[in-house]
């Protein structure tokens, strides 16, 4: 696995302090969440000296106010209008269109998070470029940019000089990236076993406790922590490009998702979910990295895992991964929740890396 320095922000120095500007490039669940986490965490954000300064969207309005934006304004203002450029206040410009924010405007570094896509990465994809292209640090939640076109956008970051973090984009506010990029440096990662899909694992959990299928994935899509389309979830897809950005990040593998094993639980039983009991484990939508010699095998599939193994007890919502490294053996982690709200720590976490330095 090979990670670059993270490069200094410069920004602009306002009242004697260097402010970073951010622009947010998508303000759907993840976007939303995170102008709420700026606002909850407005001491953290103000001490950091970070300003979110644009909020882009394709179809709600774009606003920039070189000063900074209110997000408690704006979120009330979207709240009451359903738009963004609705907002009200000194200094703040409605701008007609989005692509002008990425390549005229000022700011430090973009916060992209538009719905993924897993067929062609866009429009996360070319977003991501033109701010590369500007100079700009990117911060993605983007599981399917990050999947499909891994190795374009890292390269070109790199050939730029800026950074591109994507912690954001499997694990949700669980550290996966940063925990083996700043505490385990000098270990090789041999083989990697996870739960990286929340919806699949409530839907597993619910159907343990009596529901069927359907009733299972209603309810997750009542809560709203499911993707738009929830086939993308139930069906393994989203599970396995979180599994290729693993691969390639931490284990350096040429691999693509056409070369993944996929099967997901939209086939699955009361019968499955009983035999799993019967055998003494529980089922669960599990992804495995496996290195043998000079090759790497990614699958994700239905899995009876032992009661004694560590992601046997992650339940509803939760995700986790358990790491073999060459070193000091398993590492597992895990994390509570796999919605909006942590991801949108996770992005505030890498903006706060990048001001750092």
């Amino acid at each position: 696995m090979t990670f670059c320095p993270i490069i200094p922000v410069r920004g602009c120095r306002e009242g004697g302090h260097v402010a970073v500007k951010v622009l947010l490039f998508g303000c759907g669940r993840v976007g939303r969440a995170f102008c709420e986490l700026l606002g909850r965490k407005r001491d953290v954000v103000e001490s950091a000296s970070i300003s979110l300064v644009g909020v882009a969207t394709r179809s709600r309005g774009c606003v920039f106010n070189s000063h900074g934006i209110d997000v408690d304004r704006l979120l009330q203002w979207e709240a009451l209008t359903g738009r963004i450029d609705a907002l009200e206040s000194e200094g703040t410009l409605v701008i007609s269109d989005a692509n002008e924010m990425l390549e005229d405007l000022d700011y430090d570094i973009l916060v992209e998070c538009t719905p993924s896509d897993f067929e062609i990465g866009e429009p996360a994809r070319s977003i991501i470029k033109k701010a590369i292209k500007r100079g700009k640090h990117v911060v993605t939640a983007n599981t399917g940019a990050m999947s499909l076109h891994f190795d374009e956008l890292t390269r070109e970051s790199l050939e730029i000089g800026v950074k591109l973090l994507y912690e954001a984009t499997v694990l949700s506010g669980t550290p996966l990236f940063s925990l083996v990029r700043q505490g385990l440096p000098g270990c090789c990662i041999r083989r990697f076993e996870g739960i990286l899909n929340g919806t699949c694992n409530f839907v597993l959990t619910v159907m343990g406790m009596g529901s069927t299928f359907d009733e299972a994935l209603l309810e997750a899509q009542r809560r709203g922590l499911s993707e738009q389309n929830p086939w993308v979830d139930i069906d393994g897809l989203e599970a396995a490009a979180k599994t290729v950005i693993v691969a390639r990040s931490l284990m350096s593998a040429n691999v693509d998702l056409k070369q993944a094993s996929i099967k997901g639980i939209r086939n699955i039983t009361a019968q499955n979910i009983e035999e799993a009991k019967r055998r003494g484990g529980k089922l669960k939508l599990l992804s495995r990295i496996e290195a043998n010699s000079n090759e790497i095998h990614i699958s994700v599939s239905p899995e009876i895992l032992s009661l004694n193994h560590p992601l046997a007890h992650l339940e509803g919502f939760s995700i986790g991964a358990l790491l073999l490294t060459d070193v000091i053996g398993e590492i597992c982690i895990s994390g509570s929740g796999s919605g909006p709200k942590e991801t949108s720590y996770s992005l505030l976490k890498d903006v706060l890396s990048l001001r750092e330095g």
